[in-house]
């Protein structure tokens, strides 16, 4: 078994802008550094709405967990509405679309993190 270089594989994970939502704000995504031939079993991104404001209504084969990491909004998915607020954890079943309105003063900012299921 080849083994890796902690140093290489472990540490602070850099993002790079990967797109912009149509009124929202721009979404980053992790560039984790595990190898190619080993690589994790999820993304990462992280993604900021900008006060009264949305981000684009989502929909995909992945599951998805948001972390919402500072700010507030009213999240709709599967015909619900929720509050989420800095600390609270919404997950997303693939097929689900799902939304968030920032309701709040400040950015709302989040971290998602999305997989396939094995077979997709």
């Amino acid at each position: 078994m080849q083994s890796t270089n902690p140093a290489i594989t472990s540490g602070v994970v850099t993002f790079e802008h990967w797109y912009d939502f149509t009124q929202g704000g721009p979404v980053h995504r992790a560039l984790l550094p595990f190898p190619s031939t080993a690589p994790a079993p999820f993304e990462v991104a992280r993604w900021s709405v900008a006060p009264n404001t949305s981000n684009d209504l989502d929909v995909h084969r992945s599951r998805e967990v948001w972390i919402i990491v500072s700010g507030a909004g009213t999240v709709t998915f599967a015909n619900q509405t929720r509050v989420l607020r800095a600390g609270d954890v919404a997950a997303f079943d693939s097929g689900v679309p799902h939304q968030i309105t920032n309701d709040g003063p400040d950015p709302l900012l989040a971290v998602s993190v999305y997989w396939l299921q094995a077979g997709d």
